[in-house]
Parts: structure tokens; C-alpha cells; sequence
């Protein structure tokens, strides 16, 4: 898959692409470009594609390249250790170590490889604190014999990238359609006027060696195939076949009639017709799936000019899967739909003007996905392109809850049966309180099918629900709205312990931890059993303790034994020797989903198979 695309100097100075490489990574298969108006969406598409000598594509990093990329990083990761004995701190040292573990070889090396080179860049003093004045000489010394290793990386990394004259590209414009367009005398002309035009206008001062694809070509290249040989021949019938399976459910035939200018289909057992009789979205799927079908068995890179264009939302979801099937390309979309930017296996890029430039940001869905629609311009009345919308605490749930949905019915699909959206703990009370009463209006008016999942935060079994918890649950109860207040601390309590352990090792990468594995336990922190102790001097009594000094009534260790005293202060003060971490929550949940785990607890199950009742009803 395409990992990255570097722009030349000539380029950085129209497009701000806020790394000095000038290298755009985080791709995935589908990259949708999404901006305001007037913003330079469509300019970008067309500029990557015709390129020329100002992009390079990379594909695969060349294995010595990348070894020398990573040798001169831990090089420099080195120095960042010994100046930190000394103690001088580097600012950035976690996201620089966290990068640097990341680097594994797969599809993620180059991003992890770009954020470390930008702050290599930029290693300066100032980014180090100095906490002995009487060891600054050994910042400067040291920063001084690290700068010939920061060059020598740019210039390994600037040599990253397949030139854009071998990569094989399709541009398919907004102009297209199926039907000859400009006159000649008595006939129409088969000339493909909208792929000259797009031409005349965009790419006039350049040479793409892609392909232009508007769709009136298809005509004569249909007929080409059928007139060929057997395998391509073969290629329409298995063209229409796959029509036939993924848009229109009933065989079709495709049929050059003798004769005539114009495309024909046939559907099952109706009569032949022109294929311009058909409504624009079934015209629209097919001149976008022609050139991906037929180029399928060579990777491309394909751009489409908002391929919403005469789609419904439920044929954008159809387009969006049958691009998916087809792993050899990658797809660039300019966009104004929020279906194409919920959907999965898709990496978003915003473009805003600055200053006179273009301004290139990676936007991750995961976390930002309702300021981009904010920024689109959508308001809360969009989402009732979802048919059923979970709110949960924060993101791990979603996580954990995709992957329990996943387990019970492999059938429902994210983003298009339900959607799940996070409302961060008690920040709850911002859209469900009015007045100091509850009311469910603000998510009513979202979406009429909904669900809330709450966490019961109880220390211990015994602990009564917060009354304000418990009145929200009511609230939804009234209503008939699935609402779920866990029994025990929270959903991280319900997964077996020995995977969630396990998980937590993984993600943190250390191997002796203590957990607290009670049902009502704290799953959010863990204590580092190989940290070094150091000893605080804030103590904490037990409540065991405290409850007979209260009965005191004046504060006072009045009845309170000398030696019992003595066993509380000093197991009070090994306490504060653990090094106490809390867990990476979204790490870990992604840990455990890859792994995999079964739930065995009654109450979640039970909960669950309601969930996904209740998110059937809503899409039947």
C-alpha cells in the first residue's frame, strides 16, 4: 500500500505540508480530502496527479535505507540517555522514545520516521533543562557532535520515492457521463469532450502520464473488449458480474449496440435499453467502477472528484464497499459527505488556506470526528444518517463494545447500522441536564434510536449508585431507551483478568505490574514492580485507622496502641515507595481486541444481546 508522498521544494512553497520533508504519510486506502469552499480540495488532487517531477510516490522503504534511517536515530536517541544521567531533560524525550518503539518495519515505519525527524530537526538547547548550571558544557558538546548525524538523516530521507512517471494513475473528474455530448452534423461525435476538457483546464502546462476517465469513452471500450481476444472478452463478462453481485443484485449485460452511439444494459429479464435511461447514481457507480475493475490487477492510484455526485447516501455506503474489495489501489476523494469521511479504512486530510498557503493536516477520526464535521458544516441533525447511536464514556469503550457488537452479530457494521460516540465521563450532566433535571431532548434530537452506557465507578459492592446515575437511568427507563449503569466499577472489571493483564504488559511494555483484580478494583492503574522506591513523605491512613480516630470527636489518638500506630505509619509510608502508573486506556483496549477475549459475566452478556436487539429493531 502507498505509505507516503513526497512534494518538492517548488511545491512546499504553495502547500504547507507541516513537516520539513515535505512528506504527506498516514495513508490508507481511502484518503478523503475534506475543506471548506474555495479551499483548494480539488487543486491539491489534481496537483498530485500530475505531478510530474514535483511528487514522488513511496511505496516500500528500501530495507537499507531504513536501517540506516533507524541506526543514526538510536545514534541520536543515545546521547538524549546520556545527557539524562547527567541530568539535563529533554522536553520531548516520551514522544521521542514512544516513536521510536513504534518503528517496526510495517506500513507505520514512515510516519513514526517523519515524527522522529522533526524532532531531530529542531533539537536544540532550549529544549533541554538544565537542572546543574555546572553541566550546560556537556548539552552544547554533545548537541555539537549530533548535528553531521541530523544531516546525514535528511539527506537518506529526502532520497525516499518512486518518481511520478512510474506510478500508474486514473483521474476521474467531476465532469462525467455516458451519453456523446458534442454534435457533428446528424450524429453525435464519440470524441470524449469531457476528459479534452478536463485536460484543456487543469492540466494545460503539464503532461499527466495518467488517465483521464469521464466515462464517454466506455461506448467503444466496450466494444474494443468483446471485438478482442478471449481474455478480454472475459474481462467484461466478469465486469458484469461484478455488477451484478455488488450494485445491481440481478444479472446484467452490457451490449455496444451495432448502430448506435450509446451504451446498452440489460437486468434480468427486462428488455435491453440505453444506459443514460438508468438514474444518474446507477451511471455514476458504473463510470467509477469501470476504470478500478478494469485496472485491478496492477496498484493504482486513483482520484475521483466528489464521488458523492447523484449518490445517495446508501449507494456512497455501496460505492465506498465495492471500492474496499479491490486492495491494489489507493484511493485520493474530494469530498463533501460525511459518509465517505465515517467510513472505515479511511485516513482524513483537512485543507484550509493560511496566509496565502495550503495548509495539508492529518485529522484522526477517532478522536476529532465531530469537529470535522463541524468544520464541513454539518449540524447535529446530520447524524440521523445513522439508524442507531450509542453514547459511552470514552473511547476504549468503543473499542471493547465494536468488538462484543462484532462477536454477537458479524452482520452489523459500524457507521452504517450504529455509530458510537463518547461523551467523556461526568461531562454527561452538559447534554442531559437542564435546569438540575434530566432531559433527553438534546439527544432526542440527534437521533430518535439511542443508547447511553454508564460506568458505576463503585469502589465495592456494598457502595450505593450516585443518586444522579441512578435518576439518569430512570430517566431512559421512562422513555424505553436502552441505558446500562454497570454493576461493577467499570467495563474494563468484566474482562478476564489474565487477558487484561496481559494487555497492559503488552501496551506498556513491562513485565512485572500488580493489577488490583478485584471486581471493583481500579483496572486503570497498575504499580510498577521493577520501579526503584523511592519514598515520599505524604502518608495516607487506612480507613481502619481514621474511623477510630473520628470516634474521637477531637482528632486526638486517644485509645490508639503505640505499636499499632507505629505497624500503620510504616506500612503507610512503604506505600508511597510504588511507583503508581496509570494504563494507556485506548492502547490497551486495542491490545486486547487484537488478542481477542470472551466475556463470561451474566450481567454483561445479557446487556449486550439487548444492545444489539435494540440496534436490529432500529434498522429493520
Amino acid at each position: 500500500m502507498l505509505q507516503g508522498i513526497k512534494i518538492s521544494e517548488s511545491l512546499k512553497a504553495v502547500y504547507d505540508i507541516q513537516n520539513e520533508l515535505g512528506l504527506i504519510t498516514n495513508l490508507n486506502q481511502l484518503n478523503t480530502i475534506v475543506g471548506a469552499n474555495n479551499t483548494g480540495k480539488s487543486r491539491f488532487l489534481r496537483t498530485v496527479f500530475s505531478g510530474s517531477n514535483h511528487i514522488k510516490f513511496i511505496y516500500e522503504i528500501d530495507e537499507s535505507i531504513f536501517k540506516n534511517s533507524v541506526r543514526i536515530i538510536r545514534d541520536i536517541f543515545q546521547v538524549i540517555k546520556v545527557l539524562d544521567g547527567h541530568s539535563i531533560k529533554y522536553m520531548h524525550r516520551q514522544e521521542f522514545e514512544d516513536a521510536l518503539n513504534n518503528i517496526d518495519g510495517n506500513h507505520n515505519s514512515l510516519d513514526q520516521i517523519t515524527i522522529l525527524h522533526n524532532l531531530i530537526k529542531n533539537l536544540e538547547k532550549n529544549q533541554f533543562d538544565v537542572i546543574f548550571e555546572g553541566k550546560r558544557h556537556l548539552l552544547i558538546r554533545n548537541l555539537s557532535n549530533i548535528s553531521s548525524q541530523k544531516n546525514n538523516l535528511t539527506a537518506i530521507l529526502e532520497s525516499l520515492g518512486i518518481e511520478n512517471e512510474r506510478v500508474k494513475r486514473i483521474y476521474i473528474p467531476i465532469l462525467r457521463g455516458l451519453r456523446p455530448i458534442a454534435k457533428e452534423e446528424k450524429n453525435f461525435s464519440k470524441d470524449d469532450i469531457y476528459s479534452k476538457r478536463t485536460r484543456h483546464d487543469y492540466f494545460q502546462n503539464s503532461t499527466p502520464n495518467g488517465d483521464v476517465f469521464s466515462g464517454l469513452s466506455i461506448y467503444e471500450n466496450v466494444k474494443s473488449l468483446l471485438l478482442g481476444d478471449e481474455n478480454e472478452r472475459n474481462e467484461i463478462k466478469e465486469f458484469e458480474s461484478f455488477l451484478s453481485e455488488n450494485v445491481f443484485k440481478d444479472k446484467i449485460n452490457l451490449i455496444p449496440k451495432y448502430n448506435d452511439d450509446v451504451l446498452h444494459i440489460k437486468i434480468g429479464d427486462e428488455l435491453q435499453f440505453p444506459i443514460y435511461r438508468l438514474g444518474d447514481g446507477l451511471q455514476t457507480l458504473i463510470i467509477i467502477l469501470f476504470p478500478i475493475f478494469l485496472n485491478r490487477k496492477e496498484r493504482h492510484i486513483i482520484f475521483i472528484e466528489e464521488p458523492e455526485t447523484h449518490l445517495h447516501p446508501k449507494w456512497q455506503r455501496l460505492l465506498f464497499r465495492a471500492m474496499s474489495l479491490f486492495s491494489e489501489h489507493t484511493y485520493f476523494i474530494s469530498t463533501h459527505s460525511s459518509i465517505f469521511i465515517n467510513s472505515p479504512q479511511n485516513s482524513i486530510f483537512i485543507i484550509s488556506k493560511n496566509n496565502g498557503k495550503t495548509q495539508i493536516n492529518f485529522s484522526d477520526i477517532k478522536t476529532e470526528k465531530v469537529d470535522v464535521l463541524k468544520e464541513l458544516g454539518y449540524k447535529p441533525n446530520d447524524l440521523f444518517q445513522t439508524n442507531y447511536l450509542l453514547w459511552v464514556e470514552g473511547p476504549s469503550d468503543k473499542i471493547y463494545l465494536n468488538y462484543l457488537i462484532k462477536k454477537l452479530d458479524e452482520n452489523l457494521v459500524e457507521e452504517e447500522d450504529y455509530s458510537i460516540m463518547f461523551y467523556g465521563g461526568s461531562s454527561y450532566k452538559h447534554f442531559l441536564e437542564n435546569n438540575g433535571d434530566f432531559s433527553l431532548d438534546f439527544i432526542e434530537s440527534l437521533n430518535q434510536n439511542y443508547a447511553l452506557i454508564m460506568d458505576s465507578d463503585r469502589s465495592k459492592a456494598t457502595e450505593p449508585y450516585n443518586k444522579k446515575k441512578k435518576k439518569l437511568k430512570e430517566v431512559f427507563e421512562e422513555n424505553n431507551a436502552f441505558f446500562w449503569l454497570t454493576r461493577l466499577r467499570e467495563i474494563e472489571n468484566y474482562i478476564p483478568f489474565d487477558d487484561f493483564e496481559k494487555a497492559v504488559k503488552d501496551a506498556h511494555k513491562i513485565k512485572n505490574i500488580q493489577i488490583d483484580k478485584s471486581d471493583f478494583g481500579d483496572r486503570c492503574q497498575f504499580i510498577d514492580l521493577d520501579a526503584k522506591p523511592s519514598y515520599k513523605p505524604s502518608i495516607k491512613l487506612s480507613n481502619d485507622l481514621f474511623q477510630k480516630i473520628q470516634k474521637n470527636k477531637n482528632g486526638k489518638l486517644t485509645g490508639i496502641d503505640g505499636k499499632e500506630l507505629r505497624k500503620e505509619i510504616e506500612n503507610a509510608i512503604q506505600k508511597t515507595a510504588k511507583t503508581v502508573r496509570k494504563i494507556d486506556k485506548l492502547k490497551v483496549a486495542e491490545k486486547l481486541v487484537r488478542n481477542g477475549f470472551s466475556v463470561e459475566d451474566s450481567e454483561i452478556n445479557k446487556k449486550l444481546q439487548q444492545l444489539v436487539l435494540d440496534i436490529k429493531k432500529a434498522n429493520s
